[in-house]
C-alpha cells in the first residue's frame, strides 16, 4: 500500500463511482476518466423535451446491496437517494386473453373467462416456491455477493443448496406452479436474460424471487440519481472526475501498470488502475497484446456474450392506461422461444414495454407518459449494421404494435440500437450485459488481475442481479487494491 498513492479509474458507472468513493475516503488520490459527457454509464438518464429516459437500467432491485455500498463509502442512502417502490411490477397478457398481474409482495391475480382459478392452491404453491428459493436468494444477497467469488466459500455456505441449482427455469416452474398462465407470466418476467425458459439456468429464477421478496424501486428523479448520489463520496474526498476523456490504452512497464493514455491528455501516470469497462475491452483492446496473460486472452476469446437489444423510447403528451411498470405481451411458456426468433421484423407480435410514469409521473411533463419498449430483434445482425434506416424501421414497427393497445400522442422519440449500446455505453459488441447471464463464475474476470496494479470491476466481473452487484464489484476491486 505504501507504493500506491494515485489510482486511475476507467468509467463512471456505478462500479467506478463506488470504487472511487471508497479509495478517496481512504486517503488515496483518485482520478476517474469517463468517455462520455456525463456520469452514470448504463445507469444514467437523458432528458429530451422534458421527458426523462433511461439510458440502460430500468429499475433498482436488491436495494439492500445498495445500502451496503453506500455505507462502505460513508453515505446515507435514504437521505441522498430516496426510493419509491414499484407497487405494480408486471402485467402479462397471454394469447388466449388471460391477464396475470404481479403486485407488491406475493399478490398474484388472474383474469380470464374460460376457467376458474384455484386461488388456495396457487397461494400454497407460491408459498412453497418462496420457501424453497428465498433462502438461496438470501445466501447470495447477504453473503456471496458481498465478497469476491470463492468456490470453497460457496460450497461451505451454500453446498446444501447445490441440488436446487440443477435444471432450467422451465423445468422448475413446471414442478412448482400448476397454472399454465402463471407459469408463463413468471418465465416471461425472466426473458430479460435473453434466453427462453427451456435454456435458462434455474438460478435465473432468483430474479423472480427478488421481485416477490424485496421488490423493485425507482429513485426519486429517475435512475440517473443513483450515480449522482454515489459521486458525492468521491468528490467530497478530493477525487477528480474528467468527462469527455476516453481512455485509449493502459500502459504497462516491467509487468506493472504505470499509467493510461487518455484522449486529449496523453499519458496520465498512476500507481494503479481499476477498469470498469468489460474484461473483454480491458484485456482485448486497452492493453497491448504482449502485456496480456495467456489466460486472459483465452477468457476474452471464449467469453459467452449476452443478447443484443433495441430500446424504443416514446415521450407522449397524453396519459395512457397502463396497468403496471412492465407490460408484457408474451406467448405461453412452452412457446416463448418465439420471443427471440421474430419471423418478421416489420410486424411485432410479442414484446414487453415499461411505463415508468405509472410509478413516477414526474418523469414526464404534466399529463404526459413515457413508454420504453424492447421489441424482439434478429440476434444475427451485427451491432454495426444498425444504421439509421434499420432504426427507423424498428421504430415504426414498434409504434404500430403499441398503437394496437394505446391511443398515443407522440411528442418525442428515441431509439437506442446495439450500435449505440456499443459506441456510447461501451457494451462489448453491443451485448447488453457483456457476459451472458448463463455464464458461470469461471467466466467472470477476477477483481485482482495477473497484471500488477490492474484491477477489474463493473460489467462482466461479478455474477449478480441488477445495479447493486455492479456497484459492489467496484467496492470489491477497491478493497483488493487496498489489501495489496
Amino acid at each position: 500500500m505504501n507504493k500506491i498513492k494515485t489510482v486511475g479509474i476507467i468509467g463512471s458507472g456505478v462500479a467506478g463511482l463506488s470504487a472511487g468513493g471508497l479509495l478517496s475516503r481512504k486517503g488515496l488520490t483518485v482520478r476517474l476518466f469517463e468517455a462520455n459527457d456525463k456520469i452514470g454509464g448504463c445507469c444514467s438518464t437523458t432528458n429530451i423535451g422534458g421527458y426523462t429516459f433511461n439510458d440502460g437500467a430500468l429499475y433498482l432491485g436488491l436495494p439492500g446491496i445498495m445500502d451496503h455500498v453506500f455505507s462502505k463509502i460513508g453515505l446515507d442512502r435514504p437521505s441522498l437517494l430516496p426510493l419509491r417502490r414499484i407497487t405494480a411490477p408486471q402485467t402479462t397478457i397471454l394469447p388466449d386473453g388471460t391477464v396475470v398481474d404481479f403486485a407488491a409482495g406475493l399478490a398474484v391475480t388472474i383474469e380470464r373467462d374460460h376457467c376458474e382459478t384455484d386461488g388456495t392452491r396457487l397461494r400454497r404453491e407460491l408459498d412453497d416456491m418462496m420457501g424453497k428459493w428465498e433462502p438461496v436468494l438470501r445466501l447470495f444477497v447477504d453473503h456471496l455477493l458481498l465478497h469476491p467469488f470463492s468456490l470453497p466459500r460457496f460450497l461451505f455456505e451454500g453446498g446444501h443448496h447445490l441440488l436446487k441449482l440443477r435444471g432450467t427455469v422451465a423445468s422448475e416452474l413446471d414442478r412448482l406452479i400448476s397454472d399454465d398462465a402463471v407459469r408463463s407470466a413468471m418465465s416471461g418476467a425472466l426473458l430479460y436474460t435473453g434466453m427462453p425458459p427451456q435454456k435458462m439456468p434455474v438460478a435465473s429464477i432468483l430474479g423472480l424471487i427478488a421481485m416477490f421478496s424485496e421488490g423493485f424501486y425507482l429513485p426519486e428523479g429517475g435512475m440517473g440519481k443513483i450515480p449522482e448520489a454515489l459521486s458525492q463520496s468521491l468528490l467530497t474526498h478530493g477525487g477528480k472526475i474528467s468527462l469527455n476523456s476516453k481512455v485509449e490504452g493502459i500502459v504497462v512497464r516491467n509487468g506493472r501498470v504505470c499509467g493510461m493514455e487518455v484522449h486529449g491528455q496523453g499519458l496520465v501516470e498512476v500507481d494503479a488502475i481499476i477498469s470498469t469497462v468489460s474484461g473483454m475491452l480491458t484485456f482485448g483492446t486497452l492493453l497491448h497484446s504482449e502485456d496480456v496473460p495467456t489466460s486472459m486472452k483465452r477468457m476474452v476469446r471464449k467469453a459467452p456474450l449476452s443478447h443484443k437489444a433495441v430500446a424504443i423510447q416514446l415521450g407522449l403528451s397524453n396519459k395512457i392506461d397502463a396497468r403496471s411498470h412492465s407490460n408484457c405481451y408474451f406467448p405461453m411458456m412452452k412457446d416463448q422461444v418465439a420471443f427471440f426468433e421474430p419471423e418478421n421484423t416489420y410486424k411485432i407480435n410479442w414484446f414487453m414495454h415499461s411505463v415508468p410514469t405509472v410509478t413516477m409521473p414526474e418523469l414526464a411533463p404534466e399529463n404526459g407518459s413515457i413508454i420504453e419498449m424492447f421489441p424482439p430483434i434478429n440476434q444475427h445482425i451485427p451491432f454495426d449494421a444498425w444504421d439509421e434506416k434499420k432504426k427507423e424501421s424498428m421504430l415504426q414497427s414498434s409504434i404500430s404494435a403499441l398503437s394496437r393497445i394505446y391511443n398515443m400522442d407522440i411528442a418525442v422519440t428515441r431509439v437506442i440500437s446495439p450500435y449505440e449500446f456499443q459506441s456510447r455505453l461501451h457494451l462489448y459488441n453491443g451485448s447488453v450485459y457483456g457476459l451472458s447471464p448463463a455464464a458461470g463464475p469461471m467466466a467472470q474476470f477476477p477483481q485482482k488481475t495477473a497484471i500488477h496494479g490492474l484491477y477489474q470491476a463493473g460489467q462482466t466481473t461479478y455474477p449478480g442481479y441488477g445495479i447493486g452487484p455492479a456497484a459492489m464489484s467496484g467496492i470489491l476491486a477497491a478493497e483488493a487494491l487496498l489489501a495489496t
